[in-house]
């Protein structure tokens, strides 16, 4: 019953703001994909934030904080590091550092039509535990298109390496999957966006639908925040995300 209203909502939140739509949409990133996105950041941000999610046989709290830097006027380069902790449906709970993310992306087509390449990495530093410790590797390509209305379109299409297994001393493998991403931001003139995304990861059999706001104070910073129904067994059924966006 849940799906359904979800999805309802963000079509019936996404029609309202078609109208109120007016600025650009350059300055809001996306959620789940924002190593993936095509605009290069304009100068360096980092950004904290609380992801919760639940599954059938797990919920997990994460405190992660990731970063952006503009290296040149069309490179950017950024990472992401967080502290997870894991409550199993059986019994127990785990806790501890996730793998190091970093990753990388060339604009190689300004706006309004942005395209761009790039790669990320997972470093295996994270906690075995909470099923990290992998090395991830991943090659993509993305597009944001720009509406006369200010509304911005976004794709993307990667191909991931993933390694599963190995935890608690079992063999691990690699296994590769296709990344296909999309989503829409509606920004409106009181600085409030709406941000509507659908990933799909081939490996895992993941499917995350999102709708989110992303509200940009007077000062440098955003707030973002938004919740995420899962589509497949592999997301999470319920996912609530909530952050502070700080540029320098």
């Amino acid at each position: 019953m849940m799906r359904p209203f979800a999805l309802a909502t963000l079509m019936i939140s996404s029609s309202f703001s078609l109208g109120l739509a007016q600025n650009k949409a350059d300055g809001v990133g996306l959620f789940q994909t924002f190593f993936e996105d095509a605009p290069i950041v304009s100068s360096p941000n980092v950004e904290g934030f609380f992801f919760y999610g639940d599954a059938d046989n797990r919920s997990a709290i994460n405190l992660t904080a990731q970063a952006a830097f503009p290296v040149a006027p069309k490179i950017q380069v950024g990472g992401a590091l967080g502290f997870t902790s894991v409550s199993f449906n059986g019994g127990g709970d785990e806790s501890g550092l996730t793998d190091l993310a970093v990753s990388g992306r060339l604009n190689v087509m300004p706006g309004p039509t942005a395209i761009s390449v790039g790669s990320s990495i997972t470093l295996p530093i994270g906690s075995e535990d909470i099923d990290e410790g992998h090395f991830n590797f991943s090659l993509f390509g993305s597009l944001r298109h720009n509406l006369p209305t200010g509304m911005a379109l976004s794709g993307t299409v990667g191909l991931e390496f993933i390694e599963v297994g190995g935890a608690r001393g079992t063999r691990s493998q690699r296994e590769s999957g296709l990344l296909l991403a999309g989503g829409v931001i509606y920004p409106m003139p009181s600085g409030l966006s709406i941000v509507s995304e659908l990933n799909i990861r081939t490996e895992g059999e993941f499917i995350l639908l999102t709708g989110g706001l992303d509200y940009a104070l007077k000062g440098p910073g955003r707030i973002r925040g938004g919740i995420g129904i899962g589509l497949d067994d592999g997301a999470p059924d319920f996912a609530i995300r909530f952050g502070y966006l700080m540029g320098f």
